[in-house]
C-alpha cells in the first residue's frame, strides 16, 4: 500500500515537472522522449543497486518491453500533449479515471475479488474527474483537444495496470527489471517516431538543447515506475491502481505551490482532488 501511494506521489510530481519543461520548450514529443530516457537511466541504476539485473531471464523480461512500446511509450506522448494543452492538474485528474477501467478489467480477467467497497472507492476517484465537467476556469493556452489526449491515455494506462499486474505474477520477473524493460521499450518507441518524422541532425540538436528542461520529469518518471511495478509485485491491481491514482491530488498540491496562477487551480479542482483522496481511503480500508 505504501509503495502504491509513493508511486502516486512520484507520478503527481511528474505532471508539474513536465509542465515546467513545456513552458520553456513547447515540444511534447521531445519532452516525452527525454523524460522516458532519463527515467530509464534511473530504473537501470535502481535495478543494478538492488542486484536485480544479475541472471536476467529474457523470457521474463521481453513482455514488459513489448508493453512499454505502448505504455508508457505511445501513452507518454498523449500525456505530455494533454499537459501542454490543458495543464498538468486537469490532465492528472482526467487520467485518475484509470482505476475504473483497471479494476473491472482485473476482476474480469485476473479473477481478483469483487468487493463493494472497492467499487465505491473507485467511483469516488472517478467522480473527481467528472467534477471538471462543470469547471469554467481555464489555464492560459487551454485547448480542448487536450481532453482527448488525456482520455486516450486513460485507456492505455488502464491496460498498463492490468498487464503489469498479470506479468509480475505470471512471469515472475523482478519488478525493477520490469520497470527497466517498460521504459526501454517506451524510449525506443518515441525515438523511432521522432527519427521518422524529423531530420537526424536537427533532432540531435533539439534533444541536446532541450534535455535539461525535462531532467526533473525524467527523475520522477523513473522513480514512479520502479515504485509502481514494486507495488504490483506485492498487491492486487484493484488495490494498487486506485491508490496510485492519488497522483492527481499530489500533482495539484505541487502545482498549487509552484505554479498556481499558470494552472488556474480553482475550488472545483480542489474538490476533485478531495474526492480522489476519499476514494483512495475507501480502497485502503478494504486491504
Amino acid at each position: 500500500m505504501a509503495l502504491a501511494i509513493t508511486a502516486g506521489i512520484s507520478f503527481g510530481a511528474l505532471g508539474p515537472a513536465l509542465r515546467h519543461g513545456l513552458t520553456r520548450v513547447r515540444d511534447a514529443e521531445l519532452g516525452a522522449f527525454v523524460s522516458l530516457a532519463v527515467g530509464l537511466l534511473v530504473a537501470l541504476v535502481a535495478a543494478a543497486v538492488a542486484g536485480s539485473l544479475a541472471g536476467l531471464d529474457a523470457g521474463q523480461a521481453w513482455p514488459f518491453f513489448v508493453l512499454g512500446l505502448f505504455v508508457p511509450g505511445i501513452s507518454q506522448v498523449f500525456f505530455v500533449r494533454a499537459i501542454r494543452d490543458i495543464g498538468s492538474s486537469r490532465t492528472l485528474i482526467v487520467t485518475a479515471m484509470v482505476p475504473l477501467f483497471a479494476a473491472f478489467a482485473a476482476i474480469a480477467f485476473l479473477d481478483e475479488p469483487f468487493r463493494l467497497a472497492l467499487v465505491l472507492g473507485t467511483l469516488l476517484i472517478v467522480s473527481g474527474g467528472v467534477v471538471l465537467g462543470w469547471e469554467r476556469a481555464r489555464p492560459e493556452g487551454y485547448r480542448s483537444i487536450g481532453i482527448a489526449w488525456a482520455f486516450a491515455g486513460v485507456v492505455l494506462y488502464a491496460t498498463r495496470d492490468v498487464m503489469s499486474g498479470f506479468l509480475t505474477e505470471a512471469r515472475g520477473a523482478p519488478p525493477l527489471v520490469g520497470a527497466v524493460m517498460l521504459l526501454a521499450g517506451a524510449s525506443l518507441m518515441v525515438l523511432v517516431y521522432l527519427a521518422a518524422v524529423r531530420r537526424p541532425l536537427p533532432l540531435v540538436h533539439q534533444i541536446g538543447s532541450g534535455a535539461r528542461y525535462f531532467l526533473l520529469s525524467g527523475l520522477a518518471m523513473g522513480a514512479a515506475y520502479c515504485l509502481l511495478l514494486s507495488a504490483f509485485d506485492r498487491g492486487k491491481v484493484t488495490i494498487v491502481s486506485p491508490l496510485n491514482a492519488t497522483y492527481a491530488l499530489w500533482g495539484i498540491l505541487i502545482a498549487a505551490i509552484v505554479m498556481r496562477k499558470a494552472e488556474a487551480i480553482t475550488r472545483r479542482v480542489v474538490v476533485a482532488a478531495l474526492l480522489i483522496v476519499a476514494g483512495a481511503a475507501v480502497v485502503a480500508a478494504t486491504r
